[in-house]
Formats: C-alpha cells, structure tokens, sequence
C-alpha cells in the first residue's frame, strides 16, 4: 500500500512540475507579444478638389532593402501599412486617370508613424509628379482615419508579429 501511495504521490508530483514548467514558459513569452519593433505610414489620396480617391494604389519602398510594401485605398481614400521595419523610404500613389505622385526619401524610426497625404493630379498614368517636403512623423499614434483598425485588427496584431519572426 506504501508503495502504490509512493508511486501515486511521485507521478502526480511529476505532472505538477510538468504544467508549472509549461505555464511559466508561456508566461515568458507573453510580454514579448506586446513590444512593437516597427514603424507604420497611414494617409490618404486625393483628387485635386480633396474628394477621396477608392481603389488608389500606395506603394512603400524600403530604399535599403529593397523591400516592397502595397496598400490600396478605402472609400474615405484613406489607406494603412503597418509592421514596417525602421529605415529609409520611398512612396508613390498611382490611381487610373492621373498622374503618378513620389513622395522623396523620409526615414521612419522605432514605433513612428509618417502620415502622408497624396494630391493627385489629373493626367496619363505614365507621368510623374513628385510632391515637395518631408513626411511628418508622428510619435505613438493610436486613432486612423481608416476603419480597418478595429477591434479584432488590434487582439490580431501580436500574433501576427509572432509569426512574422518566426517565418524569418
């Protein structure tokens, strides 16, 4: 009796060390889901009276890297990327029935975010016109003018991250 008492004290002291590990793994892990380590552009394009443009397409380049990033704008012509890594870029706005817009060069650091306005201007789509000044950087911003920012975007966001360093 001793011993099957022994035997059943020894496994479920096993299995208790067994999930404590377990939890506090996990427990570790979880602050590293909330750091950000990016940077983000958000903006809009217009047409030359300020009426949104749906359906533009916005493109980030990574002048470094070579990396390129897409987004296409909503009905409010507002568009978003996210998870950007810090550096140097370039971005161009293209919609069909205007002109090309370049923004130059801007920088983006740690956890920034360059909100940048495009103001097309009617013309063939093979002609560039490149917009003048730097992006503002803006520190910490929560509130977008897109509505994909929503609820479920933010509880997604830090598995997404995850999984991004881990596909690396």
């Amino acid at each position: 009796m001793r011993k099957s008492l022994a035997k059943s004290l020894a496994k479920s002291l096993a299995t208790t060390v067994g999930v404590l590990l377990l939890v506090g793994l996990v427990g570790t892990l979880v602050p590293a889901w909330g750091q950000e380590v990016t940077a983000a552009i958000v903006g809009t394009v217009t047409d030359p009276s300020g009426a949104p443009i749906k359906g533009a397409s916005v493109v980030a380049r990574d002048t470094e890297r070579g990396t390129v990033y897409k987004a296409t704008t909503n009905d409010a012509g507002a568009f978003s990327i996210f998870r950007l890594t810090v550096g140097t870029y370039t971005a161009e706005a293209t919609a069909q029935g205007f002109d090309k817009t370049v923004y130059p060069a801007f920088t983006l650091v740690l956890n920034q975010t360059a909100r940048l306005t495009f103001k097309m201007k009617v013309g063939k789509v093979s002609e560039t016109v490149e917009v003048t000044g730097a992006a503002p950087i803006l520190h910490g911003e929560l509130a977008l003018a897109d509505d994909t920012n929503n609820d479920l975007t933010q509880q997604a966001a830090p598995f997404a991250q995850c999984f991004a360093k881990f596909v690396r």
